[in-house]
């Protein structure tokens, strides 16, 4: 049984822009170092009932990095409702600033529908035509750093024993003042953050974040000792995402030989 990966080309992690303006390099998941990766809370999603008038203004504010991806663009892809009815979408978006998926609905306020927290399963993104899907799902997640609660995680591979899911933020940092001599020291910036959850058999209905550490190696349990000597055979590292994923793939098919308990 071979585990099935979902490589997410465009993921990137801990991005920093002191100018909203500036271009920003997608990169691979070869290229991302998961110790520059900074956690944050979820920012409060907004109430569907609102005003339109106070949704627009805020869908309004969201700059580009406020959006997966970094793409104010619209995607086609699917949402699946809450009984599990799946159905296709011309455009979406996802909203890391207001923690909402946004969807182009002509019979909606401003020809745009908002669906917040606790309002779908899931959804996916095409990031263009002929490419595989990005699916996100809504799970209860864990945290010592940035805590717990509920929000639409990218899910990263989705079989075998661990699945992975990586958290993406949106996070505002203000203006760093020296504050004697009254003097901004560094003007405000935005970053778009992403750190990296598993689910494992025993606790099926939460994620919990990953260190990127050799702590990793729990998760492998019986399997650690095999595991280690084919991390070191390979080279992987335990703070490089791409490498993560190709542990619990290689540890998903060693497991999938193991009796049923």
């Amino acid at each position: 049984m071979t585990a099935k990966r979902i490589l997410v080309p465009g993921l990137a992690l801990a991005i920093c822009l002191v100018h909203p303006t500036t271009s920003v390099a997608q990169n691979g998941l070869n290229a991302l170092d998961m110790a520059d990766i900074v956690s944050g809370r979820t920012v409060s999603t907004q109430n569907l009932n609102q005003r339109s008038s106070d949704r627009a203004a805020a869908i309004a504010g969201t700059p580009v990095l406020g959006y997966y991806g970094q793409k104010q663009s619209w995607h086609a892809g699917t949402i699946q409702q809450l009984d599990g009815q799946t159905s296709p979408v011309s455009g979406l978006r996802y909203n890391l600033k207001l923690q909402w998926l946004e969807a182009q609905d002509a019979a909606a306020p401003d020809g745009i529908k908002v669906y917040t927290g606790g309002t779908l399963k899931g959804f996916t993104l095409i990031p263009a035509a002929g490419q595989v899907p990005l699916q996100f799902r809504e799970v209860k997640y864990r945290s010592l750093r940035s805590g717990s609660g509920r929000g639409m995680l990218q899910v990263l591979n989705t079989t075998g024993a661990i699945h992975l899911l990586a958290r993406h933020v949106y996070v505002e940092h203000g203006p760093q003042m020296n504050l004697a001599l009254n003097t901004e020291m560094r003007p405000a910036y935005q970053t778009q953050t992403t750190t990296l959850y598993a689910i494992q058999p025993e606790k099926p209905d939460v994620a919990v974040e990953l260190t990127p550490d050799r702590s990793i190696m729990r998760l492998f349990k019986k399997h650690a000792s095999e595991m280690e000597q084919q991390i070191k055979a390979m080279g992987w590292r335990y703070d490089k995402l791409e490498d993560v994923v190709k542990m619990v793939e290689l540890y998903n098919t060693i497991a999938s030989d193991d009796p049923i308990e």
